[in-house]
């Protein structure tokens, strides 16, 4: 009985004294949580991306429509803003909406550029929304000489 009980012991000790799975066990634990945060840090990068380039655009659309002399301003800022977010950012779709038409010298003009960027964490963290959509917006003054 007693022989037994040192067996038992031995056995045990050994066992848990024995680390050769230990690496293995290790990277099954920390290999997910570090592509966790790598794709978090990729999406993060995505947005603020985006919300520069919307922005952007926002502002060179309404910048370009404020020049403009004798109307259609707003058709000119509406064309440079879509056609700078379209070259900057090729995900999503786009959209340009013109808030305040400006056309009138000292009146304002604003635009409003809206980009749906698509969550790549959503079917990793339950709870989030499947996409984002980022605003940018820009006001100027119409300008005339």
């Amino acid at each position: 009985m007693e022989h037994e009980e040192q067996s038992i012991r031995r056995h045990l000790f050994r066992f848990f004294r024995d680390d050769t799975g230990l690496e293995s066990i290790e990277a099954a634990i920390t290999i997910p949580i570090m592509i966790t945060i790598m794709l978090a840090i990729f999406q993060f990068g995505i947005l603020v991306y985006t919300t520069q380039m919307t922005q952007e655009a926002a502002r060179q659309g309404a910048r370009m429509g404020s020049v403009v002399q004798g109307g259609g301003g707003a058709e000119v800022a509406r064309h440079e803003a879509a056609a700078y977010i379209h070259r900057a950012l090729p995900i999503g779709s786009p959209r340009v909406d013109i808030l305040a038409p400006g056309g009138i010298v000292g009146s304002y003009l604003r635009v409003r550029v809206t980009c749906t960027v698509p969550n790549y964490m959503g079917s990793l963290v339950p709870g989030l929304p499947p996409q984002w959509d980022v605003r940018g917006e820009a006001t100027f003054r119409q300008e005339g000489w």
